[in-house]
């Protein structure tokens, strides 16, 4: 990734079903595309609060350093740390935290995002980490990893 890419000031998400909202005089209005913009301090702030230290080190990461660290921890017996801190992203509370996040970074209500069809998610979660290139390798690379071992092929394959 260039230092270009990093730089992106806004990511519009194409809405594959849109999404109703309310325009500037109360009416009903549908949206085709969503529009995220990059995150500031408090949104990472934020987000380190929720992902914990040990994460939040891969967030800052550029991406090879983010997808070196994380195959070592995971070769290292670490999956099962790395797996504790995913687990604990997916509470309620948590996804809630989240899902008002992303609403700041769209300049959105939350209940907007909480109506976006789960079909889109994937494009807004891959814009949302396209700013975050250590958290969208790490991702990616642990996936791969935890992918490899249940299908019992080598870490290292």
């Amino acid at each position: 990734m260039s230092k270009n890419d990093a730089l992106k000031l806004k990511i519009e998400v194409p809405l594959q079903v849109p999404v109703t909202v309310k325009d500037a005089d109360g009416k009903e209005a549908e949206r085709s595309t969503i529009t995220i913009r990059r995150p500031k301090t408090r949104h990472t702030k934020r987000l380190a609060a929720m992902v914990g230290g040990d994460l939040l080190s891969l967030l800052l990461a550029d991406g090879d350093d983010a997808a070196s660290s994380i195959q070592a921890k995971v070769e290292s017996g670490g999956r099962e740390m790395l797996a504790k801190l995913v687990a604990g992203l997916f509470t309620v509370e948590r996804l809630d935290e989240l899902t008002e996040l992303i609403a700041d970074m769209c300049e959105e209500p939350a209940s907007v995002i909480d109506d976006i069809d789960v079909i889109d998610l994937p494009a807004l979660g891959t814009a949302f980490l396209g700013f975050f290139p250590g958290l969208q390798s790490a991702a990616s690379t642990a996936w791969r990893q935890i992918s490899d071992t249940s299908s019992g092929n080598s870490l290292t394959s």
